[in-house]
């Protein structure tokens, strides 16, 4: 059997399998990776749902931006939403429709302009400023949550580059200063409401960041569970293919049956 197992073909069909199984094992630890990372940033965002709730206005001067240090944090700000210069974010979904999420300049009372998230409107309302989800007139104070900008990725959907924008993949605060009056803040202001999350008004508010581990302790199992099996199954395929060939030998070792005598007729 040993000779068997180290035939060259035998070799290669080893490393393949075994290459097949730490690939598996590879891939099942980064997605434990991926959820200790998950963990970490829902823990994050809990302890700074939290914390008292800042004044943005005594963020907006402060430079460079430390979107790593800001995201999440509670804010609060005063001033008047520009509703001419609204945008709307392509692949908001509410309730499984799918709809775009309102995206609405604020101007800061004591100076500055941050991007607000209103909300989501039902994909029939394409065409900013959406009046059927018009913000209130005036100055007005708004509480959230900050969010990082989203720039344009290498691969993927991606912005114009040139022109106006109407609707955006990606909140892009660099792309969009361009359109908007005076300079944009580098981070999105999620607002927060305690109104009901319904289609009675527009925009349906942004509910809470969900704090969701996914999939990925589950996928991770797979595919340990993958490499286990790949193994198992392998082994069990060779002890087979050797047993048969030792059984092979073992008919082919044993002596052929003396032949029959013929009767001699009388």
């Amino acid at each position: 059997m040993s000779r068997f197992l180290l035939r060259p073909a035998a070799l290669l069909s080893h490393a393949l399998v075994l290459f097949v199984a730490v690939a598996c094992v590879a891939l099942g630890q980064w997605q434990l990776d991926r959820l200790a990372q998950v963990r970490a940033n829902n823990a994050l965002l809990e302890q700074r749902l939290e914390g008292d709730a800042v004044d943005l206005a005594s963020l907006v001067d402060e430079r460079p931006v430390d979107e790593e240090g800001l995201e999440y944090r509670r804010v609060t700000a005063r001033g008047t939403y520009r509703p001419a210069q609204e945008v709307l974010q392509r692949g908001a979904q509410h309730d499984n429709q799918q709809g775009f999420s309102v995206l609405t300049p604020f101007e800061l009372e004591d100076g500055g302009v941050v991007l607000v998230r209103r909300g989501f409107v039902p994909v029939a309302f394409d065409e900013p400023p959406v009046a059927e989800a018009a913000p209130p007139d005036g100055v007005v104070e708004i509480a959230g949550l900050l969010e990082r900008p989203v720039p344009q990725p290498a691969v993927g959907p991606q912005d114009p580059a040139e022109g106006e924008l109407a609707r955006v993949f990606h909140t892009d605060t660099a792309r969009l200063d361009r359109q908007v009056e005076g300079e944009l803040y580098p981070m999105v202001l999620r607002v927060q409401t305690d109104a009901a999350v319904t289609y009675d008004t527009l925009p349906v508010p942004p509910g809470p960041p969900v704090l969701d581990e996914r999939n990925h302790f589950s996928y991770a199992m797979q595919w340990f569970s993958f490499s286990v099996l790949a193994l198992v199954t392998y082994g069990a395929w060779l002890w087979q293919r050797a047993k048969g060939r030792d059984d092979e030998r073992g008919a082919a070792a044993q002596p052929a049956p003396p032949p029959e005598r013929a009767e001699l007729s009388g």
